[in-house]
């Protein structure tokens, strides 16, 4: 009896762990501090475009309020391109978790986005049925053309993104419009993902059961097959 319970605790409390896993995804602490400071560099733009600068133009003195724009904007751009790295690691990192928890996949593996592929695969799951799964390619795309591209613009990866089409350089807000757009995607992602990876391991009606018995039954004989059942029995 002791070890029935046993294997039904375990089962359980497998099952509920993948079921509210999705409840831990959304705790991304950089999206408030990084508002927190476009608001502030924002601001100082405003300011510095409504200052009175009399007195330094009469000295001709015309590149003050210019340069100070120019490099605030920068900052900005940067922080809004800080904001999609960390958005895609956070994302990256409770998928690596998910399916090394759920699966036992290696943890290192998970960071190559064509093994991940492969690897759902493997487990009848398609990953262009998950949810928001369009959101989230484009996300990794901006992720990497940021991370390795000079020239985000005229990345190939960059075409289907309609926030950057038709332009021509990409300001920090194009890159917020896109982030506002895909922000609750890795959390939609995450959450379809665990449903998928449920229903893998733990729904079983009785058409995948008799195609679960028929990969069995190709594999041992009758006499291995009597012991497993046995083993089976005992284990409920």
């Amino acid at each position: 009896m002791g070890n029935i319970n046993n294997i039904e605790a375990q089962r359980e409390s497998a099952k509920l762990g993948l079921q509210t896993f999705f409840m831990d995804v959304e705790n991304n602490f950089h999206d408030r501090i990084s508002d927190e400071t476009i608001h502030i560099f924002e601001k100082k733009i405003i300011d510095a475009k409504t200052k009175d600068r009399s007195d330094e133009y009469e000295r001709g003195d015309y590149s003050g309020p210019t340069m100070e724009i120019y490099f605030m904007e920068q900052e900005l751009k940067a922080i809004s391109e800080m904001k999609i790295l960390y958005a895609y690691k956070h994302f990256e990192n409770k998928l690596k978790f998910l399916l090394s928890a759920a699966y036992g996949a290696s943890k290192s593996k998970m960071f190559k986005w064509e093994f991940v592929i492969e690897f759902l695969k493997e487990k009848n799951i398609d990953i262009k049925s998950i949810n928001c799964y369009p959101e989230i390619n484009e996300l990794r795309n901006l992720n990497n053309c940021i991370k390795h591209s000079d020239d985000i613009k005229n990345d190939s990866r960059m075409t289907s993104i309609r926030e950057f089409q038709k332009k021509t350089f990409i300001q920090y807000e194009d890159i917020l419009f896109f982030y506002k757009r895909i922000e609750n995607a890795p959390s939609a992602f995450i959450y379809s993902l665990s449903d998928y990876i449920f229903k893998d391991l733990y729904v079983f009606d009785e058409n995948r059961i008799d195609q679960e018995a028929e990969k069995i039954a190709l594999r041992m004989t009758k006499t291995e097959a009597s012991i497993l059942i046995e083993k089976l029995k005992k284990k409920y």
